[in-house]
């Protein structure tokens, strides 16, 4: 017994000390790097603002979001400070109160809204819909009459909350970009929301701290599934060495069409700034906040990234060439960090019981005689060197929570990192498990769209937007919260 109490705290105590270097080194290259957000002040955005504007078309695909659609589509509408886009919304021929909002939308907006209704019922896979979505497009811009044809192509939610200036910042970028990614972070919750303010502390540490740091170290750019832009150059180019733009046997199809791309040596940002009044210009929406919603987005996430997409590694080109070295083997460091879930995550459960019962042994005879000296001497330095490495984690997260959402929810990080392990740990054993039983049957049955269920802010009091031009916006003086409150006012 005693053999095996000292050999699992090793493990566990090996697990997450070399864990936590892996996290240390991000943490060191993000200081060294000095990497914080770009301040843009009012002369620069008055600067960006005067750039041609380039055409942007933006897919949305909607399963089942009649709850949300209206009130997503009129609010960034009347938010957006860019002329030049259009939405191209896909919606499935079985979900007739997301068609029938959908194609209202572009009775009312038909400069800026197209509906394209999918070849299958629903729900078929996000993927599938975003290619229906890609073919009809291409299709209309094919077409003699029609002069407009998008530059870059944007992926969004029903449920997203637009930075104003988004699309503004990405046009004044240089044009040659194939992948642009802006940051994701979640619309404010309550601090005791123990659930959802795990995505508020999560979101806030990749985006500010993890995303900055691979693209310093030329790591390639994963997608967040909403915020990204790919130019339709680089598209065409997937298309035309896969057979495919979006894999609709991925459940994280947006991971891995960022992965593909980085192989085909294209070109990625991510786009780091703040705008005039030192908000960061990043998408914004909610997430899951329950316990059985949160592992099962979580879970899909895991078993797409994690399992699928390295299923399919060797397809997407050459690994570790002799020509860049250096950006291939950051690639791979890069593929090792985000599947280190699959084994990091489940470990937190071991790692936690330990940390407990060593802390409570420790007051007893038990610890004595259970580890001889040896053992419990370097023990004992493990345990004191994981308990300093954890404090850095605990500061980090603290610190760029509270750097978006303030010192209150920074305070409120450091318990919330209890609901976070277990979310992420039984999501990783869910992953694994269902992989496993899918991949001995064969993998038989169709991917379709899991989809969590989303709500779009009622009363998020979101701020004016300020123009930054001379002479009157696109802003027509309705704030969101009326346009959402009008919405649902009539709806009742």
């Amino acid at each position: 017994m005693s053999t095996l109490i000292t050999e699992l705290f090793i493990l566990a105590g090996l697990l997450f000390f070399f864990g936590s270097i892996d996290e240390l080194f991000i943490d060191l290259a993000h200081l060294i790097g000095g990497l914080t957000p770009l301040s843009i002040d009012k002369d620069q955005w008055k600067e960006w603002m005067q750039f041609p504007e380039k055409p942007i078309a933006v897919m949305i695909p909607a399963w089942k979001e009649a709850d949300v659609l209206e009130a997503m589509v009129k609010t960034n509408l009347a938010r957006i400070q860019y002329s030049n886009f259009k939405w191209f919304i896909g919606v499935y021929p079985n979900d007739p109160e997301t068609l029938s909002i959908a194609k209202k939308l572009e009775e009312t907006y038909f400069d800026k809204i197209k509906v394209i209704v999918t070849d299958r019922p629903g729900p078929t896979s996000k993927a599938h819909c975003l290619n229906c979505i890609l073919n009809e497009m291409e299709d209309s811009c094919s077409k003699a009459k029609s002069s407009w044809k998008p530059h870059y192509i944007a992926i969004h939610d029903a449920e997203d909350v637009i930075h104003p200036y988004s699309f503004t910042a990405i046009n004044a970028q240089d044009g040659n970009h194939d992948f642009i990614q802006i940051p994701v972070f979640s619309l404010p919750t309550p601090a005791t929301a123990w659930v959802a303010g795990t995505y508020l502390d999560e979101f806030a540490e990749i985006h500010l701290k993890e995303i900055p740091v691979r693209q310093l170290l030329k790591m390639p750019i994963p997608s967040a599934g909403v915020g990204t832009f790919f130019s339709r150059k680089i598209l065409t180019k997937l298309n035309s060495r896969f057979g495919y733009c979006f894999d609709e046997a991925n459940l994280t199809e947006d991971y891995e069409i960022s992965q593909r791309i980085s192989r085909l040596e294209g070109k990625q940002m991510f786009l780091l700034v703040r705008d005039q009044k030192g908000e960061i210009l990043a998408t914004r929406e909610y997430f899951p906040d329950s316990l059985g919603r949160s592992i099962r987005q979580k879970t899909r996430w895991t078993t797409g990234i994690g399992m699928q997409t390295l299923a399919k590694w060797n397809r997407f080109g050459p690994h570790l060439s002799r020509k860049y070295w250096f950006r291939d083997w950051m690639a791979a460091y890069a593929l090792y960090r985000d599947r280190k879930a699959l084994w990091a995550n489940p470990s937190a459960f071991l790692g936690w019981f330990l940390a407990c019962f060593f802390v409570a042994a420790s007051s007893t005879e038990y610890l004595e005689r259970s580890i001889v000296d040896k053992d419990r001497h370097f023990l004992m330095i493990l345990f004191t060197l994981n308990a300093f490495l954890f404090g850095i984690r605990v500061v980090q997260r603290s610190r760029f929570t509270t750097s978006i959402y303030g010192i209150t929810q920074g305070v409120f990080s450091v318990p919330r990192i209890l609901p976070s392990n277990f979310i992420n740990g039984m999501a990783s054993l869910s992953a694994i498990r269902g992989y496993v039983s899918a991949k001995q049957k064969g993998f038989v049955r169709p991917m379709v769209w899991d989809k969590t269920d989303h709500k779009f802010p009622k009363d998020c009091d979101l701020p004016e937007v300020t123009d930054f031009r001379e002479g009157p916006g696109l802003l027509q003086g309705k704030r969101a919260t009326s346009i959402v409150s009008e919405i649902y006012g009539n709806r009742s």
